[in-house]
Formats: structure tokens, C-alpha cells, sequence
């Protein structure tokens, strides 16, 4: 029966000289990559592959990876006019291209676990509560150093991931998880609020239904969603269970956007949902605990 262990790897699929860690549990295994602190794969069993992962996906050259679990943070999504203060930034925030370092390890009888680091030093100043700001001899507010955390936890029934700042800022995060589908048309998502923002039309929209399918391009922000929910397959059912979060991001791009996107296929939108866990609320500063559970049911 396999062990216990957690193990440094050089390279996952088609991500040549990618530095991964490979947690293995039991019979379950998780890789995470050392760049953007992104879980790449998470096989409850051998074979059972729960996270999409994008054939044409790219690692140099500064590209975010496209598929499994990406951490964006400190914004979601493009930032706006009064973040970037005229300068370029990158969709998503800041570590998603960046090298994380291996804070800590553990190995138990029943789970595994590691801990990621980054230390960030550039948060644009319109992120800092005003008391938390810092001034220059030349009179410029400049950015202090800040850790984030983010841990991976393996057990032979789930996969737990935490995403942690002890600093209060005016910070989004999510988790931007890229689940595998067998058949686009047939797969639901359960357990979401009747609020939510339509990016696509632009509009607010009321359901009368706590579930959505996808047809055609889908991307929507649920607001105040359960800490519970569920991604109905042809071939499994997946429970996301979640906590520190204020919404639920729902999204696949669609056939022309994936089209569109040099580091997916063309048809690689019939493959994976997003049913990402997000900390969106930026009117007052607070502190970051967002986490984010997946179990797996045949």
C-alpha cells in the first residue's frame, strides 16, 4: 500500500523543468508547482484526475499557468485605475508568476501537508490602510514587505488548500480552481446564491435556482454563496466546501475565447468549469483566511 510521503519533482506533463512537490497519501497524490504556489493536479485515486491542466499551458517567460488551482491576490481580475496609478499590471495580482519557497513539511499517519511562502514588497500603496502606510524621506508612500501563506493539506478522502495574510490590506484573493468535465453540456454546479453580477451581459440577475449549467460563454460572480458547493458530472461529483469567502466565481470562456487564448486549445472549453472560492469585498481592510476543501465521489 502506498505511504506517506512528499517528494520534489522536476518537471509535470508537458511543463518541462517545472520545480513541483508530489504529496502522496494513501492512495491519493497531489502535485504542486514551486511557481505561482499553483496546485497542478489532485488524483483522489490513481487515474482519477479531478483538475483540468491546459495542453498548451506555459511557465517562462513570466506566463501565468492556465488550469489547476491558480492563486490570484491581491486583486481579482484586471486592476483598476486607482491600483495601477498609470502603471501596467498583470490581470489576477501579483504571485501568480513568481517563485514561492517551501516553509514547511509534515507527514502524519492520515494526511500530508505542505506550507508555500512568498514575500512580496511591491502592493501597490492604494491597497494599505492609511495608518499601515510608508513614507519615504522623499515624501512617497512605499510598500512594506508582506507575506503570504498558502498550505496544501492531503488526506486520502480530500484536499484542503488555505490561503493566508495576517496583514490587513485592501486585498482580493481567489482560488481559481479549473475542475475537469466530461461533458460540458451535462455538468452543474450546486449550492450557489439567487444574487449574482453577469460579467458577460454586465448586468446584476436574479435566479429562481441555486444551480447553473453552460451554454456558451459563462462567467458570473455569485455573492454571499453557501460553504458548500457541488460540481455534477457525467462521471463524478465533486463537493468544494468553503470558508473566508463573500463569493463564488463561475466561469468557462466559451468557444470563441478559447479560440482567443494562446495557451488553450480550441476546444479546450469542453473540458473543465471554474467554480473558483473568492474574497472580493474590498471596502474595509482585513486580514486573509480563504480556504477551500475538495472531496471526490466516483
Amino acid at each position: 500500500m502506498p505511504q506517506q510521503s512528499i517528494s520534489t519533482i522536476t518537471g509535470f506533463g508537458q511543463l518541462g523543468d517545472l520545480p513541483c512537490l508530489k504529496l502522496q497519501c494513501g492512495q491519493a497524490r497531489a502535485v504542486i508547482s514551486l511557481y505561482g504556489g499553483q496546485l497542478l493536479s489532485y488524483q483522489p485515486t490513481a487515474g482519477n484526475e479531478v483538475l483540468w491542466l491546459s495542453d498548451k499551458a506555459q511557465w517562462h517567460n513570466g506566463a501565468a499557468i492556465r488550469g489547476g488551482v491558480p492563486v490570484c491576490w491581491p486583486w481579482f481580475g484586471p486592476a483598476d485605475d486607482k491600483i495601477k496609478q498609470h502603471q501596467s499590471l498583470p490581470n489576477h495580482g501579483l504571485v501568480r508568476n513568481r517563485f514561492w519557497q517551501l516553509a514547511d513539511s509534515r507527514v502524519s499517519a492520515d494526511s500530508v501537508s505542505v506550507t508555500l511562502s512568498i514575500t512580496v514588497t511591491d502592493i501597490p500603496p492604494a491597497l494599505w490602510p492609511a495608518d499601515s502606510a510608508v513614507i519615504s524621506a522623499t515624501g512617497n508612500t512605499i510598500s512594506k514587505p508582506m507575506k503570504l501563506l498558502l498550505n496544501l493539506l492531503l488526506s486520502d478522502s480530500e484536499l484542503t488548500i488555505q490561503l493566508k495574510c495576517d496583514t490587513s490590506l485592501y486585498q482580493q484573493a481567489a482560488l481559481h480552481s479549473y475542475f475537469r468535465v466530461s461533458d460540458l453540456q451535462q455538468a452543474r454546479v450546486k449550492g450557489l446564491s439567487e444574487h449574482y453580477f453577469d460579467k458577460v451581459a454586465n448586468v446584476m440577475q436574479i435566479s429562481a435556482s441555486n444551480e447553473t449549467g453552460f451554454n456558451g460563454e459563462t462567467d458570473r460572480i455569485y455573492y454571499n454563496t453557501s460553504s458548500q458547493l457541488q460540481l455534477i458530472d457525467q462521471q463524478k461529483q465533486l463537493t468544494v466546501i468553503q470558508n473566508g469567502h463573500d463569493a463564488s466565481v463561475i466561469w468557462n470562456p466559451g468557444q470563441q475565447k478559447s479560440r482567443d487564448l494562446p495557451d488553450m486549445a480550441d476546444c479546450g472549453f469542453t473540458e473543465f468549469v471554474c467554480a473558483e472560492t473568492a474574497r472580493l469585498d474590498v471596502t474595509t481592510a482585513n486580514e486573509l483566511h480563504l480556504l477551500q476543501t475538495i472531496r471526490a465521489r466516483q
